[in-house]
């Protein structure tokens, strides 16, 4: 199998979202897709989503998200060709790849070579007894002593000189191999992309010849179905197959996303230091010579006018430049209202925001429960090792998703939200679950996380009885990072009154609290005021 060393591993997170880098964006997700190297599937990456960013092309399967996903860079795409839906065969984008030769490796590696050994040599001096270090295997002739300056013969030394050999890796012009053109971070020198930025290294055909070479990464697994009918010299290619949809409009995404790429790559190679534009300098600033003799008087209200009219002049040139360029321009773009005008209700759009990244509804919700399954799995981590398991109120939920997630790209709302976190065993999210407390009360709960919470709350209230709700939330959350919620305090200790664990004492103070050890089970606790 040849072309292999395009694909490379992605990060996944634990609710399977990819982690994206420094500056890099998410555009489209597409469900339902299948990959192709060449004209063969690729085996176990046939069931999965697409993530377009401002920077790669990330697959991730939907049975094992970690095992069987992959990314290609955007930077390695050469050209596009869609192919529509045929009969049985699905509508699939063709991606041809950049070819990389072992041309542009050896212009990578000309010059310096990236490690050299280097032999150093230790002995004793027999003089001053100091141990001397000199560069290079020692022979007949001895440096001096660096102590006392005496050379000796290498016979007196013999029987002390040892010698090691060690790798350096060699800098060129005064700077690493693989420093970041951007943020200056000195990268390793495998690696094609950034570190810190997430920008396009100048070595990253050097680390794409190294995986030719076998430095490849083990996590990848890629076995295809057939032969992949690309042989050496040809165009390598992939292929991403639709199986639900027809793939215009993440067709289009991408195509727009490359043509951004590509302009942002031109615009430092034209128009430097430009000046102005089709005869208009960009800098309309007025430069006049100060005159200090005439500043006061009638004679400087009239030079302070002058100098107004003359602004107002090239304010106003200015605009009719421009208002002419777009004269110019009304007839084209009269004819491309006519030609346009009649199908632009079937036109796709191309304005990408939020929940236009996705084909359907469905497909957002499933996105909106990977990303609330890992704010919970985040927001909760220290709160899950302490004690096991959370609790959480799905309006608690709401206001922490929409506030943390949400700014900006418009709030979900409460329907949703339930409909996300009801996809979680769908998802394969199975530390997280959707309960109800009391039968009322909808709840994210993970684990045994409801009787934890029941018995510590029985244990407060044994070891102090008559505690109030103030009291036994500040004792539940006394060592922990996370508090319990007040609400979920309160509808525990609701369960423990029906259940007969926990009996109450009403008084002009408030409610208080006891364990119930005089009534069995079975037998409604009574209320004493």
């Amino acid at each position: 199998m040849i072309y292999l060393n395009y694909w490379n591993y992605p990060e996944i997170t634990a609710s399977g979202q990819p982690v994206l880098r420094e500056n890099e964006k998410d555009i489209y997700v597409e469900q339902n897709v299948g990959l192709y190297h060449g004209k063969s599937k690729i085996l176990n990456k046939q069931t999965g989503r697409c993530y377009l960013t401002s920077q790669r092309l990330i697959y991730i399967d939907d049975l094992i998200n970690s095992g069987e996903s992959l990314y290609l860079e955007l930077d390695d795409i050469k050209d596009l060709q869609y192919s529509s839906k045929f009969l049985k065969r699905s509508a699939r984008i063709i991606i041809f790849l950049k070819r990389y030769s072992g041309s542009d490796y050896r212009k990578n590696r000309s010059g310096v070579n990236p490690h050299s050994s280097v032999q150093k040599s230790t002995w004793t001096c027999p003089i001053c007894m100091v141990t001397n270090e000199s560069s290079g295997e020692l022979k007949d002739r001895i440096p001096p002593c660096l102590n006392c300056g005496v050379s000796p013969d290498y016979s007196m030394v013999a029987n002390t000189v040892v010698t090691t050999v060690s790798e350096t890796a060699n800098i060129q012009g005064g700077q690493a191999v693989n420093t970041c053109s951007a943020c200056t971070f000195i990268n390793h020198p495998q690696l094609g992309n950034c570190e810190i930025c997430g920008t396009r290294l100048a070595t990253a055909k050097q680390a794409w010849n190294n995986n030719a070479a076998g430095y490849r990464d083990t996590r990848i697994k890629i076995q295809l179905e057939s032969s992949s009918g690309l042989k050496e010299g040809d165009a390598p290619f992939v292929q991403i197959s639709f199986h639900k949809s027809d793939g215009q409009i993440f067709f289009q995404a991408l195509s727009k996303v490359l043509e951004s790429l590509e302009d942002s790559q031109l615009k430092h190679l034209y128009n430097q230091n430009l000046v102005s534009v089709n005869g208009v300098a960009l800098n309309s600033e007025l430069i006049l010579n100060e005159n200090k003799t005439n500043q006061i008087g009638i004679a400087s209200l009239e030079r302070s006018k002058e100098q107004q009219i003359l602004k107002n002049d090239i304010l106003l040139n200015n605009a009719l430049t421009d208002l002419n360029n777009l004269m110019a321009l009304a007839n084209d773009i009269e004819n491309l209202y006519k030609n346009d005008g009649g199908n632009r209700d079937k036109e796709l759009p191309l304005l990408i925001i939020d929940r236009d990244k996705f084909l359907n509804k469905s497909a957002f919700l499933d996105e909106i429960s990977r990303e609330i399954y890992q704010l919970l799995i985040s927001e909760f981590k220290d709160q899950m090792e302490t004690n096991g398991g959370i609790l959480v109120t799905m309006v608690d939920l709401y206001a922490l998703y929409n506030k943390t997630m949400r700014i900006g790209t418009g709030f979900i709302s409460p329907q949703e939200m339930r409909e996300a976190c009801e996809r979680f065993p769908k998802l394969g999210l199975t530390e997280m679950k959707l309960t109800k407390v009391n039968n009322r009360v909808l709840c994210i709960s993970s684990g045994n996380s409801f009787e934890f919470i029941k018995k510590k709350i029985i244990n407060i209230a044994e070891v102090t009885p008559g505690s109030d709700l103030l009291q036994i939330a500040q004792s539940l959350n006394q060592n922990n990072s996370n508090t319990w919620a007040i609400g979920i305090v309160m509808e525990v200790l609701q369960n423990c009154i029906t259940e007969g664990d926990l009996l109450i004492d009403e008084q002009i103070s408030g409610i208080h609290y006891y364990v119930n050890s005089k009534w069995t089970n079975g037998k409604k606790p009574t209320t004493t005021e």
